[in-house]
């Protein structure tokens, strides 16, 4: 990756990133009540997750993995775009706004596919299972 596209990448990801940011920063506090899917599936035997469980949850994964795979690679198309734009000698602002947005646009539809997951897995889960993974993740179990 060459050095502007690198930073333009990491400026994209430091702006858009905080609404489920989920590497060194603190998670924002309502995702306290989801769970990610390796944690359910991780844990299924000792929360009593039943086949039927399961299986819904393995479908969602494939489903939004698919319909995740097709944003992401328009956002890669988008950051060669933006690369070019960047990179003229006159930079075209609508142009490169609108190529910017385009990536925008994406992330934000990946990020709303996996929240989708994460508010369909809890709803799977049984009250009695999500305290157990509550009590699993927070180190109390």
């Amino acid at each position: 990756m060459k050095r502007p596209l690198a930073v333009l990448a990491l400026l994209f990801f430091s702006l858009a990133a905080p609404a489920l940011a989920a590497d060194d920063e603190e998670d924002p506090e309502f995702l306290k009540h989801f769970f990610a899917p390796e944690l359910v599936l991780r844990h299924a035997s000792a929360i009593g997750l039943e086949r039927t469980q399961r299986t819904e949850i393995m479908k969602d994964i494939a489903r939004v993995t698919g319909s995740t795979t097709e944003h992401q690679l328009s956002m890669l198309e988008h950051f060669g775009a933006i690369e070019e734009q960047s990179a003229a000698e006159a930079v075209d602002e609508k142009a490169l706004l609108a190529s910017i947005h385009e990536v925008l646009t994406a992330e934000m539809r990946v990020k709303e596919a996996h929240m989708g997951l994460l508010i369909r897995i809890r709803n799977l889960l049984t009250p009695e299972q999500r305290e157990m993974l509550r009590k699993i993740r927070d180190g109390n179990g």
